[in-house]
């Protein structure tokens, strides 16, 4: 895999993939590979084969039903290598909790300390870090499975976003902007989301924001190598509390990172121009996949229902009677 000093060139893009994206991988995966083919040097699609530790919300057994489970990432691997040969996609990584590679992973971004592959509600710790310590390259572009991308042909926001960070030594990721452009729109003023109560400042480039999402980033290695392990100070503190006390423990990997990296002034950087920008579908009920390809159609043509301007969560029954007609 990658080594810690010496990154390459050129810039990596990573897609994590885990069992309950199977129903619009298939749409979502493709469409995110074309859309940075142009650009990446590298593109992998990361399979998580790793089930969840049982914590009091998240219990394996139920959630991770076999022989479900296995069918479902192995229908993730089997779509994953076939868009390999296409040459959309340059490397398949499957995560399994017995990888040697994976603990050692693990160990290099959360600690000693937190072996844990699953935050207390089942998200992903280890499958985040996995995906940046792959890449061969200084500059990594990461989505998870679901995510919505609208970017102008020929345009590529990793690029645009890298002599900005370059520039800002404390910014140490970027993303595109969070919702579709709304200033001329809403009356809210412009921003990087007109509803999330997430300080943020202007800087060069965009908003200056201590919060960081695992949704969608470019990530900077070679900065954040020196915040790592992240499961340290006042997050080792915190989650060694709430271990003990049996209330949500691990946290987050969202978590881990911006407590670490915010302690030491560190932030991330969302891009204000309206080249690009990304929707994140927070709830799906049973309809949604059968309609994500038509969604994919309008954000890829930047058309956008009007209730969901300023919003960063797709707003689906808008969507139902935007895209479904």
């Amino acid at each position: 895999m990658s080594e810690t000093h010496g990154y390459g060139d050129g810039l990596t893009l990573q897609i994590n993939l885990a069992a309950v994206d199977g129903p619009y991988a298939k749409h979502i995966v493709p469409a995110l590979a074309k859309s940075h083919r142009a650009a990446a040097r590298d593109i992998i699609v990361t399979v998580d084969c790793c089930k969840p530790q049982k914590t009091k919300l998240t219990d394996p057994a139920v959630r991770c039903r076999e022989p479900e489970f296995t069918e479902q990432v192995e229908e993730l691997r089997v779509l994953a290598e076939s868009l390999k040969g296409q040459g959309l996609v340059d490397r398949v990584l499957c995560l399994r909790a017995d990888d040697q590679w994976l603990k050692t992973v693990t160990r290099k971004y959360s600690g000693a300390w937190l072996p844990e592959t699953h935050d207390y509600g089942g998200r992903p710790i280890t499958g985040y870090w996995a995906g940046i310590e792959a890449a061969h390259t200084r500059y990594v572009i990461h989505y998870d499975g679901d995510m919505f991308l609208h970017q102008e042909p020929g345009f590529a926001w990793a690029v645009h976003a890298i002599p900005f960070l370059e520039k800002q030594e404390r910014a140490v990721s970027a993303s595109p902007r969070l919702t579709p452009p709304y200033a001329s729109r809403i009356p809210f003023g412009d921003g990087a989301s007109a509803h999330e109560g997430v300080p943020m400042a202007p800087v060069e480039g965009g908003w200056k924001q201590h919060f960081f999402s695992t949704r969608v980033f470019l990530m900077d290695r070679r900065k954040l190598e020196t915040y790592l392990p992240l499961g340290r100070g006042r997050v080792l503190l915190e989650q060694m509390a709430v271990k003990t006390l049996r209330r949500g423990f691990p946290r987050s990997a969202e978590k881990m990172y911006w407590t670490t990296v915010n302690a030491a002034g560190g932030y991330r950087l969302i891009l204000s121009t309206e080249r690009a920008w990304v929707l994140h579908p927070n709830w799906k009920p049973p309809a949604y996949p059968g309609l994500v390809p038509a969604i994919l159609e309008c954000v890829a043509d930047n058309r956008v229902p009007e209730a969901q301007l300023g919003k960063t969560e797709l707003q689906f029954e808008a969507w139902q009677a935007f895209a479904g007609r």
